[in-house]
């Protein structure tokens, strides 16, 4: 994908926010660290905010279009001073009579007062909006103006700032404002996050979390969807080398994906868990199961989201592996799965998920 439509590329944008904020080498990162380097861990990750009641009744009076549940892409918290950083990117940046707008409101009052009765013990949260550089100028200008509407309601929006993903030769630049500045003590005004960037850059090495609701484009949807089912076979052809005849493998596709995404997936908001879950057990557990139900002596039993494999000699194991591991046989459907499967079982609240 061009460096260019990366800026734009809505999935991109929610990863590499991700990857700033994970623990990284300091020398060999994948994606410079840069909100980890200052103290910022993650709190949650596209979990709609829930407002307190009075502010949700006030919500109701100001007669203004606002959105009640705003989700943002992800909340980072810093424990020395229980500030917060809040997190929303845009492939472009919009008006105040957008339909954007009333996300965008929704957002600003997540993080005045309401922030810290919702989200204790962090205090204080600075909304950040993510746009490609050219349309920083505009989003401020929008922002600015709901700011003032919302007051103007005798409601309480937080303070903003506004951030800038652009190319510089082969570097990917994260930009921000002097609102950002003030908030986290940062010192420089941009980084480079990402380096060798080339015409063709293939951002699927990136992807940790992924939902059909992240990315509206089918085709890229198809895309990035493959990208996460690829990730989980190849953890499960790892596992499966590994498995001595007639030792039984277990696992659910909740454990695979906290594994292929380092255990990123406990951050995130329950619809989306469910989402990626279904992704796994409807194309890769069904397909596995399928193919092998009506062989002799299968190897494998699917019951709910568990996953069991037990190979009975090594004839048996190098005959799933082969077919496993080639692509053509398995034929691992990039389609996305019916969404009225029913809600898997133990999509608790993130663990460690909240400072």
């Amino acid at each position: 994908m061009k460096a260019e439509a990366l800026v734009r590329d809505p999935v991109f944008q929610l990863n590499l926010l991700i990857w700033m904020a994970k623990e990284q080498p300091l020398k060999g990162y994948r994606v410079r660290p840069l909100f980890f380097e200052n103290g910022f861990r993650l709190v949650y990750i596209e979990q709609p905010f829930a407002f307190p009641d009075a502010t949700a009744r006030a919500i109701d009076a100001s007669g203004l279009q606002i959105k009640k549940a705003p989700e943002p892409e992800t909340i980072l918290g810093r424990a020395a001073d229980q500030r917060a950083l809040y997190f929303e990117a845009k492939a472009n940046s919009f008006g105040t009579d957008s339909s954007n707008a009333s996300q965008a409101r929704g957002h600003l009052l997540a993080c005045g007062p309401a922030f810290a009765e919702t989200l204790k013990p962090l205090e204080e949260a600075l909304l950040c909006y993510v746009v490609p550089q050219d349309r920083c100028a505009l989003m401020a200008e929008c922002l600015a103006s709901l700011s003032t509407e919302l007051r103007s309601a005798t409601l309480a929006p937080g303070q903003h700032s506004v951030h800038s993903l652009g190319v510089g030769g082969k570097d990917l630049i994260y930009s921000w404002d002097d609102k950002f500045k003030q908030h986290t003590g940062v010192s420089a005004d941009s980084v480079a996050v990402l380096h060798e960037l080339e015409d063709d850059t293939d951002p699927s090495p990136l992807l940790l979390v992924f939902t059909d609701e992240d990315c509206p484009n089918a085709e890229r949807s198809g895309f990035y969807r493959r990208v996460l089912i690829n990730q989980v076979v190849a953890k499960l052809v790892c596992d499966l080398n590994l498995l001595p005849p007639e030792k039984t493998y277990a696992t659910t596709a909740r454990d695979l994906l906290r594994q292929t995404t380092d255990g990123v997936l406990d951050y995130v908001g329950r619809e989306r868990q469910t989402s990626m879950i279904r992704i796994i057990r409807q194309i890769i557990f069904a397909r596995i199961s399928s193919f092998w139900r009506e062989k002799n002596f299968s190897p494998v039993e699917l019951e709910a989201d568990r996953l069991e494999i037990t190979f009975k000699d090594n004839l048996a194991k190098s005959e799933f592996m082969d077919w496993l591991e080639d692509p053509k046989r398995t034929s691992f459907s990039d389609d996305r799965p019916p969404i009225e499967q029913p809600v898997l079982p133990g999509l608790g609240l993130a663990e460690g998920g909240s400072q």
